[in-house]
């Protein structure tokens, strides 16, 4: 059951990058962390938590749409990051 709602939170996550432009690799490297959680979990997991913290990090990144911020996905981008911190925190 985790995984399956690692796997889900994802791919949200990965929709509403698309929506707010291809930001800096985010979209292939979140794809990566989802394929990788398939095969190789606990690698995933590692791997993933390594992207939250530090300068341009996972935290840092604003989604935009035509020079504009893009409010109610950047407010669901945010709830999906924590939960999905919450989830290979465990």
């Amino acid at each position: 059951m985790k995984l399956k709602n690692i796997d889900l939170t994802l791919k949200r996550m990965i929709e509403l990058l698309r929506m707010g432009g291809e930001v800096e690799g985010w979209t292939a490297a979140l794809e990566g962390i989802r394929e990788d959680f398939h095969s190789d979990p606990k690698y995933a997991s590692s791997k993933l938590m390594s992207m939250y913290g530090g300068m341009g990090s996972l935290n840092d990144l604003v989604l935009y749409s035509d020079g504009q911020a893009l409010v109610v996905e950047n407010n669901e981008f945010d709830i999906l990051r924590a939960q999905l911190y919450k989830l290979v925190k465990r």
